[in-house]
């Protein structure tokens, strides 16, 4: 069993995520992670440190005598990428959407059990405060039987990486795998993770015009789960001013949460209001953290306990597959 500053990883892709998990993983006492970054794919604002072993291929990562890999380049490849890993007995830690395509996802779990490799999802908000409290709370049976819930996350696509022109970005283009389908994915599999896994789905993702590129910009769904709850989830990527948050309805009450406000709060059938978390101040950065952590006890041993393993990104692509082969992606400019 070895300690977790003798794990040395890679990272493959090396936009804004691997530049973050690279700082963490030192952070947490790690070697510097081998890089493997493609030629034609290199992102001039993120430059590995000085020192740091960049490679071109997997193979090459693989020779390297590595103890795990995190998968971080675009959606398309993830599965592909991440399949390499696991076949050569790399534990892998990969980047959400697990895949663009339910094939390839079912593909990278049964190759994972056919190896023998672990394998987990980088979820991250199953580790933020507000998300697990939440989930901790339903599970108690704070505001009684769920009856129904609704989530969003609707944001503005150009202002997330000021740096970048966001119409290259893999998001807006569906040879990457992007879309807000799934890339917002999250909010999917925070409430498969809080109510199970979908009965089920309708909906649809389309392309609005209001941004460049062939992807989905929009989507809207209606997730029936089970024991007769039904959840309501709205992504985007054209709402300028940043909402997300989520409500459960119960019998006893409802759960509320708005990430503006960083408070999750209880309001009782009688209109009171209970303060069941604040979080004002919480470095997100902790939440990736938290996770890489976890990560690693696997990766040392099986000390670790990751919170999705690569079954909560089947389950989160199904929904996905479900909503485009119901609905429609058709959009304005398509």
């Amino acid at each position: 069993m070895k300690s977790i500053e003798n794990l040395r990883g890679a990272i493959v892709g090396f936009g804004s995520i691997g530049h973050r998990h690279y700082q963490n993983l030192v952070a947490l006492g790690t070697p510097p992670p081998v890089v493997v970054r493609r030629p034609e794919q290199r992102n001039a604002v993120f430059v590995p440190p000085t020192g740091t072993q960049v490679v071109t291929s997997d193979a090459e990562a693989i020779a390297a005598g590595i103890d795990f890999a995190i998968i971080c380049n675009p959606t398309r490849f993830h599965a592909d990428t991440a399949c390499r890993y696991i076949a050569a007995g790399i534990p892998v830690l990969v980047e959400k959407p697990i895949s663009d395509r339910c094939e390839d996802a079912s593909q990278l779990v049964e190759d994972g059990i056919r190896y023998g490799t672990p394998g987990c999802m980088a979820y991250c908000m199953r580790y933020h405060p507000a998300y697990s409290s939440a989930r901790q709370a339903l599970l108690a049976g704070a505001i009684g039987r769920v009856l129904y819930a609704k989530a969003w996350f609707e944001s503005y696509l150009p202002l997330w990486h000021p740096w970048e022109d966001y119409a290259q970005s893999y998001a807006v283009r569906k040879d990457l795998g992007g879309g807000a389908l799934r890339t917002l994915d999250h909010e999917i599999d925070f409430l498969n993770w809080c109510l199970g896994i979908p009965e089920t789905v309708t909906g649809c993702s389309r392309r609005s015009g209001a941004l460049h590129g062939d992807a989905d910009d929009t989507a809207a769904l209606m997730l029936g789960y089970p024991a007769g709850v039904t959840a309501t989830l709205n992504l985007s990527f054209c709402r300028r001013d940043r909402s997300r948050g989520f409500e459960f309805v119960g019998e006893r009450g409802t759960l509320r949460y708005r990430w503006e406000e960083e408070r999750l709060l209880a309001v009782a059938v009688d209109g009171s209001v209970s303060l069941l978390l604040d979080h004002r101040g919480y470095d997100v950065n902790q939440m990736y953290i938290d996770l890489l952590a976890d990560f690693l006890g696997i990766v040392a041993g099986g000390r670790g306990n990751v919170a999705a393993d690569l079954q909560a990104g089947i389950d989160t692509i199904q929904v996905c597959c479900q909503v485009e082969s119901n609905g429609s992606v058709r959009g304005a400019n398509t």
